[in-house]
């Protein structure tokens, strides 16, 4: 329970968010670490509280179908907790993946900090 409450303390210092998203944001983050997968059903199973599975996988779909992620409020977050001193090193890839009859092609800029990339933006060309 320590954990979640300095993660949610964390992202309130370096977000600015509704304190509830704050909470949600938090508790996907430590539940995600802990299964270790990204599949919802499994997320949804991990996360905290008094909901049922059920309840808990639909609040995941309505998160990521309609809120929009602020790029830019993201990138600030993770340059400030890494610290990273300039000049920084970018990295710029290009995926394209089949996820059924769709493809999905993603383009996602990171910056470098002691031989790991973490992912700043990314974008789904139109």
């Amino acid at each position: 329970m320590r954990d979640i409450r300095s993660l949610e303390q964390t992202l309130s210092e370096n977000l600015p968010w509704h304190r509830a998203r704050i909470k949600f944001v938090a508790a996907f983050v430590l539940a995600l670490v802990t299964v270790k997968n990204v599949n919802l059903v499994e997320i949804a199973c991990a996360l905290a509280g008094k909901a049922k599975q059920e309840s808990q996988y639909k609040k995941l779909q309505r998160f990521f179908r309609f809120f929009e992620l602020p790029y830019a409020d993201l990138a600030t977050c993770v340059v400030k907790l890494l610290g990273v001193p300039g000049p920084w090193r970018l990295t710029l890839d290009r995926t394209n993946w089949k996820f059924g009859r769709s493809d999905l092609n993603i383009l996602l800029l990171g910056i470098v900090h002691q031989g790991i990339a973490y992912p700043l933006v990314s974008r789904r060309p139109a």
